[in-house]
């Protein structure tokens, strides 16, 4: 009797496959040491012990193993996977009240994953490969941001100007604590300190919320 049986992996397969698993393994490593100034091809080689036309018969060069390390980690999560609640949910908030979660959400995430900020940073500092990598996966993710929270309604305009300055002052911050955490006094790298400095961003919102409510109370009040 015949039985289904699973064709077996190749032998060239599964080397291609563990060798794509070292080269995005050492770009991970390189990003954890926050050597972002250093992360270019010749460093990946060293660290992944490849040749460099591995590096781009595997992945098309510096900025497919980015994307890779990315997708693959799940380093840099989507908005959906940030949350605690479901989406539905999260939805039916205030606009404020869900724009103040996004941003604890996204302070927690940078907080919890260092690396991040060394790949953040490659934006400005890091090979062209790695920074056009960086640039796209970053669109994405504030694609997703715009397209989850704000939507396309003209008048959500100005809190969308609100989320890209609360977004960028948590992205600013997430960097300090890993390269420089001496931030006005505060040292990042203590826990009660970093929440002291996210606290302060929410109070910022919290204060533009009260006058948001404020002008439609008067505007009501005109009204009548």
């Amino acid at each position: 009797m015949l039985t289904d049986v699973a064709p077996a992996t190749k032998p060239r397969q599964s080397r291609r496959i563990a060798t794509e698993a070292a080269i995005v393994e050492a770009f991970g490593r390189l990003m954890e040491r926050g050597s972002v100034h250093d992360a270019g091809v010749n460093a990946l080689i060293k660290e992944a012990g490849v040749g460099k036309k591995q590096i781009y018969d595997y992945f098309g060069g510096l900025g497919g193993v980015a994307d890779a390390w990315v997708r693959r980690t799940g380093i840099w999560p989507r908005l959906s996977d940030m949350l605690d609640e479901p989406l539905e949910t999260f939805h039916q908030r205030p606009p404020m009240e869900r724009l103040r979660m996004l941003v604890r959400t996204y302070a927690s995430s940078l907080r919890a994953h260092p690396a991040v900020a060394t790949i953040m940073a490659g934006e400005f500092a890091g090979p062209p490969e790695l920074r056009d990598a960086v640039t796209a996966v970053r669109i994405r993710i504030w694609e997703e941001y715009e397209r989850l929270f704000i939507g396309q309604r003209s008048e959500d305009k100005e809190l969308l100007a609100i989320a890209m300055t609360m977004l960028s002052a948590v992205s600013y911050v997430g960097m300090r604590a890993k390269f420089e955490p001496n931030f006005f006094g505060f040292d990042l790298h203590d826990d009660l300190a970093w929440e002291r400095v996210v606290g302060m961003l929410d109070h910022v919102m919290g204060r533009y919320q009260t006058g948001v409510d404020a002008a439609v109370s008067r505007q009501a009040d005109s009204a009548d």
